[in-house]
């Protein structure tokens, strides 16, 4: 792997087998850019060896630090994140490797502040960190402790599973991963957007790893209706009085625009009010049960005891059913009947879709990581996909071609309450939301408190007044992959998440459209509103 190519601003190599760095190599192998900025550690003849370079741009080290197994260098960026840089090369035998841990630890006890670890440890800690039942558990125990002990986190790694092969020849070599990183928590707290790659391998029995210090973009957490809220007591009053704090303005589409963000930062809070702590709920109702329990088998209870246990019994089992709930809503688990409840399951997915994100792509020969060069390649891609809008030198006349005309006075009629609220019924409930975080199971359970507004928005677009639309008419574009491991922009397909009352007008105009269609275009093949299905007219 070309450093070039990666644009890495620190470079770290372990078993470099050679007794001198000198500073021609560090230009001939990385360039002018890390001129002058290297240390190393001499390999013992054709084994071991370290070096650690970075770029001029980051400055002077602040202190440096020599050992027999690493390499430490304070790092002192201009924008005044300072922290610690340790690369290590862990011996083979294991007693040396004992005193590496060691090593470590006296590195640790100097080095104070943001710390990270890379390098190649020649250690695991995990059974699924290698391939086959030969592990050595004492040794694997000692490194546990020590990443215990120095209180660190391992960067989790994307696009690789090991990172060592004992064989590219072999059909079923041995595949260990030995190289890792580790972090302390204040270096997570002060570099929030890293990612860990693992790169390719030309020549090598390792595998190079890539870590991008700001390539995860934070983003604010989004409103999103949960599909259990219409089951809980007191959500009715909730929406009726967020819905009714907002004055009407002169602009029905801007009204129902504030309303909607009214309602939505009032159910936010009235949700943490009320369920923010049904786990906490659940385990302190067990509890009192089983004091009542451990009580009963010494003493009667009291009338109130058994009245309050038995109480407390129907409502855990009520808590437990809505942590269920709530576990299978959000993994969004298509395949599973609602009989079929896992809660660890449920969570599992849950939090793995937490983690859906594009780490990488890759464009002609170079791969990028930023999220700025992703976000351009993206844009690039589809513009060049999608073209140029010229203007046409050649017109077609439409009424020399003799075709029969209709009367369409039935799509300028405004539309009634009867036909939105039919549109609202056939709205998908619980599809994935557009930026407003609303969907149709809100104007299903809500209709009574919110159609005055609706209706009034929809008339003014009926009227012609489309003023304040951007407002309603925003919409979300996410990647899905179309295969496992995409890495191309061509390898993703667009979904458009669009706002809940522009999808609503959407689908009002597409049934009248669609009715025309079939009173007066024979042999039509129209798409339905319902997936996977379609009209045939004739």
């Amino acid at each position: 792997m070309e450093v070039g190519d990666s644009k890495c601003d620190v470079v770290c190599l372990q078993e470099t087998k050679l007794g001198d760095i000198s500073r021609g190599l560090i230009l001939s192998m990385l360039g002018s850019d890390f001129d002058n900025n290297f240390i190393f550690v001499p390999s013992e003849g054709l084994s071991g060896g370290i070096v650690v370079a970075w770029r001029s741009q980051l400055g002077p080290p602040g202190a440096t630090r020599v050992d027999a197994h690493s390499l430490s260098v304070q790092l002192c960026p201009a924008n005044g994140n300072v922290w610690w840089l340790t690369c290590v090369y862990g011996p083979q035998h294991d007693q040396n490797k004992i005193q590496f841990l060691q090593e470590l630890r006296d590195i640790r006890a100097q080095c104070f502040g943001p710390w990270l670890v890379v390098g190649d440890f020649n250690l695991i800690y995990r059974d699924e960190d290698k391939n086959n039942a030969n592990l050595n558990r004492a040794m694997m125990g000692r490194f546990r402790r020590w990443i215990n002990d120095m209180e660190l986190s391992e960067i989790p790694l994307h696009g690789r599973k090991f990172t060592w092969t004992s064989s590219f020849t072999s059909a079923s070599p041995t595949l260990v991963r030995l190289d890792r990183m580790f972090c302390s928590l204040d270096w997570e707290e002060q570099f929030p957007g890293y990612l860990l790659q693992g790169g390719d391998s030309m020549d090598s029995d390792h595998y190079p790893l890539i870590l991008g210090m700001q390539d995860v973009i934070g983003s604010k957490k989004r409103f999103h209706f949960e599909a259990f809220w219409p089951s809980l007591d007191g959500f009715m009053d909730a929406v009726r009085e967020s819905w009714d704090s907002v004055q009407p303005s002169q602009c029905p589409l801007q009204t129902v625009a504030l309303k909607l963000k009214a309602t939505a930062r009032s159910l936010q809070s009235w949700s943490q009010k009320k369920c923010g702590h049904i786990r906490s709920q659940w385990l302190l109702a067990k509890e009192i049960i089983r004091q009542f329990e451990k009580a009963q088998e010494c003493r009667p209870l009291q009338p109130s005891e058994v009245w309050l246990r038995n109480k407390l019994k129907k409502h855990s089992l009520a808590l437990a059913s809505l942590l269920r709930t709530i576990a299978r809503l959000r993994s969004r688990i298509g395949w599973l009947k609602e009989g079929d409840a896992n809660t660890r399951l449920f969570h599992q997915h849950a939090r793995y879709r937490k983690k859906n994100f594009i780490p990488k792509l890759q464009v002609g020969d170079q791969l990028i990581t930023r999220h700025e060069e992703k976000a351009a390649a993206v844009l690039e891609f589809y513009d060049n996909l999608i073209g140029t809008d010229y203007g046409r030198e050649r017109t077609i006349n439409l009424d020399s071609l003799g075709c029969p005309s209709f009367e369409l006075f039935n799509l300028d009629l405004p539309f009634s309450e009867e036909e939105v609220f039919n549109s609202i019924k056939d709205l998908p409930p619980d599809k994935a939301p557009g930026p407003d975080g609303f969907t149709g199971r809100f104007y299903k359970c809500c209709w009574a408190v919110i159609k005055n507004d609706i209706m009034a928005a929809i008339q003014s677009l009926w009227s012609g007044n489309c003023r304040n639309l951007s407002k309603l008419n925003s919409a979300y574009i996410t990647l899905i992959p179309k295969k496992p491991n995409a890495v191309q922009v061509k390898d993703f397909r667009p979904i458009s998440l669009v706002h809940s009352f522009a999808k609503l007008v959407t689908k009002l105009w597409l049934i009248d459209l669609q009715t025309a269609l079939m009173r007066w275009s024979p042999q039509i093949r129209v798409p339905s509103l319902r997936k996977g299905s379609s009209w045939t007219i004739s």
